[in-house]
């Protein structure tokens, strides 16, 4: 597999140089995208060929047919000297108009892409016809019309991550300053949602853009600030207590009085299936109601993404280059570009082995998945569940040949059978066994008491 990079910004198409099995050369062609603003241009994953140092050929006319050996070696040795001579320069973050090397990151696994699926499907299409699937579904899957590209997905979890992770020397600069000018605050280097309350406050007060994003803007804006009026000794820091966490506060939206008493007649409707699902699994039927409430609705909200749509797209952004335009904000240099390269790379890889498992457990039951609407994650069904879950933790309630998670008895039985998985034991009637098991649903505390308050609403006379 050869590196690929950013193309520059240019007003000629780039040409990347190929070798084939029949001593001919063939000039594949490749548009600049960058005709149009932002100024990168990124080529296609699937026919993109560049040189191993970055810099790029200059555009050639297409040739093919047979060479003589000395014409052949000849046109060898030139390719030679262009790969080591063409021009360009360093790559540099903050230079927009410079072309881009990204580092030598592949997708997961260096499998050939899939004939006669395009860009930027083709090699993740690759993938996972190695790994096993069917290529003609495959086919059928990456040429659908409806399939488009949604950058979205990566794009929001390499913001996420990068604000959490990185840079977390400038955090807690930032931190010990807002600290300084009398806001209460945590120092902790981390970009937590009290660092984003602050933040936005200060913001907020003072003319910015209110966005609770850390950067080195807001840091010169802090460092002017403390030079204006008597600031707090950062020597008087002392850590805030950490609080206990809430085993009262719960969503109100859902365990208001008239959210109760929906979900209750939908309980009572349904009771004869959580009854058969509570004799198979010994898991109680408020239980599994209260999820599937919190979770959709109880189905009325399975979600506004196409589930595997999304998976596709954040799997085939494990090629940076496809969403780097999109983060070029916070890809301000060398470190910034590794750390986001390698965390691309690694959810990537993620959403493919997510995808996978949505893409065999919907052929299997002969599902179309491009009609599975779900989180932007994947998630699906009445109770969430993330692909990988599927075949550990899914049940066919309804006997009738397959698993739907859309279908409500298979998400019931589903459901049970994942919180007897877990832990759930018959009534299980202690709080800390209760609230260990449905944390291995969702670790949000919130989350847990929200459950469980429905849940003894539901299961009252």
């Amino acid at each position: 597999m050869t590196k690929r990079s950013l193309c520059p910004s240019g007003r000629f198409p780039l040409r990347p140089l190929f070798f084939s099995a029949s001593n001919s050369f063939f000039f594949g062609r490749i548009e600049a995208e960058s005709r149009l603003e932002p100024q990168f241009a990124y080529a296609s994953r699937s026919d993109a060929r560049f040189h191993r140092n970055g810099k790029f050929d200059h555009a050639r006319p297409d040739r093919s047919g047979g060479l003589p050996l000395v014409l052949f070696l000849g046109l060898v040795l030139a390719a030679l000297f262009v790969f080591q001579g063409c021009g360009g320069k360093a790559a540099s973050p903050v230079d927009p108009g410079s072309p881009v090397s990204l580092p030598g990151v592949e997708p997961r696994g260096a499998s050939e892409p899939l004939a006669g699926v395009k860009a930027p499907w083709s090699n993740l299409a690759g993938q996972l016809r190695s790994d096993g699937l069917p290529e003609k579904n495959l086919k059928v899957f990456f040429n659908s019309p409806d399939l488009e590209f949604n950058s979205k997905p990566m794009v929001a979890k390499l913001r996420e991550l990068h604000g959490i992770y990185f840079r977390s020397d400038l955090t807690k600069a930032v931190q010990e300053k807002l600290y300084q000018l009398g806001y209460d605050i945590l120092i902790d280097g981390r970009m937590g949602s009290g660092t984003k309350k602050v933040v936005s406050s200060f913001q907020s007060s003072h003319g910015m853009a209110v966005t609770g994003q850390i950067s080195d803007a807001l840091d010169k804006r802090l460092t002017i600030v403390l030079t204006q009026g008597k600031v707090r000794d950062l020597s008087e820091y002392k850590p805030p207590a950490a609080a206990a966490p809430s085993r009262t506060t719960t969503y109100p939206q859902f365990t208001n009085a008239t959210a109760l008493q929906d979900i209750k007649s939908y309980y009572l409707a349904d009771k004869e299936i959580f009854d058969r699902m509570e004799e198979e699994f010994g898991t109680p039927g408020p239980l599994v109601a209260s999820i599937m409430w919190i979770e959709t609705g109880y189905g009325r909200f399975f979600g506004s993404a196409k589930a595997a749509h999304s998976l596709a797209s954040m799997a085939a952004s494990a090629d940076y280059g496809l969403v780097a335009n999109e983060v070029a904000d916070i890809d301000t240099s060398s470190e910034a570009r590794a750390f986001l390269v390698d965390t691309a790379k690694k959810r990537g890889d993620w959403a493919t082995d997510e995808l996978k498992a949505l893409l065999n457990y919907a052929w299997r039951n002969k599902l179309d998945p491009s009609t599975f609407l779900g989180s932007l994650y994947g998630a699906i069904g009445y109770g969430q569940f993330m692909p990988s879950n599927i075949d550990k933790f899914a049940v066919d309630g309804n006997k009738d040949g397959r698993i739907d998670l859309f279908d409500k008895t298979d998400a019931i039985f589903s459901i049970g059978k994942y919180l007897r998985d877990n832990g759930w034991k018959g009534p299980m009637t202690d709080q800390e066994s209760r609230r260990q098991v449905i944390m291995r649903y969702n670790r949000s505390g919130v989350y847990v008491n929200t459950v469980l308050y429905v849940a003894d609403y539901i299961g009252r006379p």
